[in-house]
């Protein structure tokens, strides 16, 4: 019934082009907010929804300011004189201090020594063991507090250009300078993402051009083809500026995504077996709605994450194979019955063809038997060793080996042994005042944590107790400004700080979970209570939430797909035949990540929801045109119906595979590593979801289906 009203529009939308120019007319007027893409300016998509340590961040952000502490190692000659290397740190400071306002307080071995008349040496040298003890003797630290921004990520590459500028007009040539921060290699990340969405997306449309010229085989197809990809494009894309979505490290494969999903379905739209537009349409737009629909139930799933960003790739990407869809139905296929007429490649023999209709006369019962038996091993395997998979990810490993930033932090992590520092709130549960016997306790916590071997530079505010009391006698101001550095003024929430290596999640958490043991066994008893603040708490938090996110996130995608393709197809035999052939490559997609040692990460972990529309394409496409031949068929075996079947579609279901595959690829270029890998495992799926649709499917079919289909 919807057919056929479907088809009777159709019929009359493409009799009035003036009708179908006003049309296209609005959707382009519609597109406007894609001139409003925008960055992430402020990092907080990175951050778990309805977090309490977000809760803590921000908790302390308010009460000490930012949270970010920047970081300069300076490397001097081994020649170089102590003096030497304090003069240089004098200009140094004075030149931050006075030049950039992004920095709030500069502190270094000079604050140190500009205090050691007033403080005593002994005093002196305590203070700067405990933050400038650093495994190279020739090294020095500056610690830099960078002022709280609305908008830290945008500020933090001028605040960053500045440093660099200055320190290289008053820094030796002699002395190496390394820059290192919690917030620096998103900086970095966020600079790859720019030059690498155009440079990609350049080289995926180009093979997109070469794969249609291939099927179509006609420049006015051709170019039917592009203009059919394009459109549906742009009201998809507008999508980030009607949905305030940002571009980010995630939302950079919205645009290639898009790419591949609708060159796909131009494909099939394109290739018309028949000219009675009826048939043409019944044979087409139920396959490509129920694919375009797995698609955006695969991507739907995603929005359900805690992550803003992965939400909002979920909701976006969803919304724009909807909003392509629907532009596709009203304009793209009226334009194709209008101009299209029946393509001669349809069932061209290519060489592929031949070997699956060999292959398909020689299956049997026996071979069929063999290869479900080896798929459900498969499955036994990717079950077994899912769990075992790591879900482990070190923050600069998103960057590849050859990047300087991520060499940067392998130099300090080498030569200083920390290149994190990690705040901590300290407060009473009761939210009454923190005493001085409260704040002993907190130090005695910090001895025992100093006392772990990855820990160092812990201080607090009984460590500069000293300085503070001294410091007022000459200087109230700078006295209550240090002060209040550690103890808030109502004195209900004091901080200290500490140093721990660069590391996977999993380090890095473990570290984090010794400390928590021994601040609650110091603090048992009492009502203080002491939590990580700051970025990295939040990060162990994300990938956990990430990784089960995509757990829950697929097992939704699968039930909705199960049903929509049982209700579409008709049969409950067949959708399930269909999911399990859609659901194999996923499995062995697992092993891959197994045994080349590829950890779910927030690239890796959303692959599942992601590919899991784009590979049920093929077989939607086959299921439809196996049951079509079904109908005039009926005498005839199993295996037979399904050659039959194929040899209509086997064509454009190649090139849209390839599209699929080569699109994914280009991903390899990606100097991101973790969308690298999301290319490599994404194109490695749907080769083997072809491989699973025309190898794997005809065998259960034949074995579900034995012999006659009746």
């Amino acid at each position: 019934m919807l057919i056929k009203k479907y088809t009777i529009y159709v019929y009359f939308i493409a009799s009035k082009p003036l009708l179908l120019g006003v049309l296209s007319l609005l959707v382009l007027l519609l597109s406007y907010p894609i001139f409003t893409i925008h960055t992430d300016s402020t990092g907080e998509g990175w951050l778990p929804k309805n977090s309490n340590k977000l809760r803590i961040k921000n908790l302390y952000q308010k009460k000490f300011g930012s949270d970010e502490t920047l970081i300069i190692y300076l490397t001097f000659p081994d020649t170089t004189s102590k003096s030497y290397r304090i003069e240089t740190l004098k200009k140094i400071n004075d030149s931050l201090t006075k030049n950039i306002y992004g920095i709030e307080h500069v502190f270094s071995k000079y604050s140190i020594e500009q205090l050691k008349g007033l403080l005593g040496k002994k005093y002196a040298e305590k203070i700067e063991s405990v933050y400038f003890n650093n495994n190279d003797t020739t090294g020095e630290i500056i610690f830099l507090k960078q002022r709280l921004g609305k908008e830290i990520i945008k500020e933090r590459g001028f605040l960053l250009d500045s440093i660099r500028k200055t320190l290289s007009g008053i820094t030796p040539q002699s002395v190496k300078v390394n820059i290192s921060g919690q917030g620096i290699v998103f900086d970095e990340i966020n600079r790859l993402i720019t030059t690498d969405s155009v440079k990609l997306f350049i080289i995926c449309f180009f093979i997109i051009i070469l794969l249609l010229w291939w099927q179509v085989k006609s420049k006015k197809y051709l170019l039917l083809s592009l203009g059919l990809v394009l459109f549906t494009m742009l009201p998809s894309l507008s999508l980030f500026g009607w949905l305030h979505v940002p571009f980010n490290m995630i939302t950079m494969t919205v645009p290639l995504l898009f790419a591949i999903n609708f060159s796909s379905y131009a494909v099939h739209i394109i290739t018309k077996e028949s000219n009675n537009t009826h048939r043409y349409i019944a044979k087409k737009v139920p396959p490509v709605f129920t694919s375009a629909l797995a698609s955006i139930i695969g991507f739907g799933s995603l929005s359900v994450s805690n992550i803003k960003i992965i939400s909002q790739f979920g909701i976006l990407s969803s919304l724009g194979i909807f909003t392509g869809l629907a532009v596709l139905f009203l304009i793209g296929i009226p334009l194709a019955v209008r101009l299209v007429k029946k393509n001669i490649h349809v069932e061209k023999k290519i060489p592929i063809s031949y070997f699956l209709e060999n292959y398909y006369h020689k299956l049997n019962y026996k071979i069929s038997l063999f290869l479900v038996f080896l798929s459900l091993i498969m499955v036994g395997i990717s079950i077994d060793i899912a769990p075992t998979i790591s879900v482990d990810t070190n923050m600069i490993h998103f960057m590849k080996p050859n990047n300087p930033v991520r060499q940067s932090i392998n130099y300090i992590q080498k030569h200083y042994g920390d290149a994190n520092t990690i705040m901590m709130l300290a407060q009473k549960t009761d939210s009454s005042k923190l005493s001085n016997k409260d704040l002993r306790k907190i130090h005695k916590v910090c001895q025992q944590m100093n006392k772990l071997s990855f820990v160092r530079n812990v201080a607090d505010y009984k460590l500069w107790f000293p300085a503070i009391a001294k410091l007022s006698l000459i200087n109230s101001y700078a006295s209550k400004a240090l002060s209040n550095g550690f103890l808030t003024k109502d004195r209900k929430y004091s901080k200290l700080s500490f140093n721990i290596p660069t590391g996977t999640v999993h380090e890095m958490k473990l570290m984090l979970n010794k400390i928590n043991q021994i601040t609650e066994k110091e603090l048992k008893g009492t009502s203080i209570k002491i939590s990580p603040a700051g970025f990295l708490p939040l990060y162990i938090e994300q990938i956990d939430t990430i990784v089960q996110g995509m757990m829950s996130g697929l097992a939704l995608a699968v039930v909705l797909i199960l049903i929509v393709m049982i209700v579409l197809v008709r049969d409950i035999k067949l959708g399930i035949i269909t999911i399990i052939v859609t659901m194999l490559p996923l499995f062995i997609l697992a092993i891959i990540m197994k045994i080349f040692a590829i950890s779910f990460d927030v690239g890796t972990a959303i692959i599942f929801s992601v590919v899991i529309g784009m590979i049920a394409d093929d077989a939607l496409h086959i299921i439809w045109s196996y049951k079509q031949t079904l109908k005039n068929n009926k005498q005839q075996s199993t295996i037979a119906i399904f050659s039959i079947s194929v040899r209509k579609i086997i064509y454009p279901c190649i090139v849209t595979s390839i599209m699929f595959s080569i699109g994914f690829s280009v991903l390899i270029f990606s100097k991101i590593s973790i969308v690298e890998n999301f290319g490599i495992l994404s194109a490695a799926t749907i080769i083997l979801a072809w491989i699973s649709d025309f190898l794997i499917f005809p065998a259960l079919l034949s074995i579900l289906y034995p012999i006659k289909t009746e």
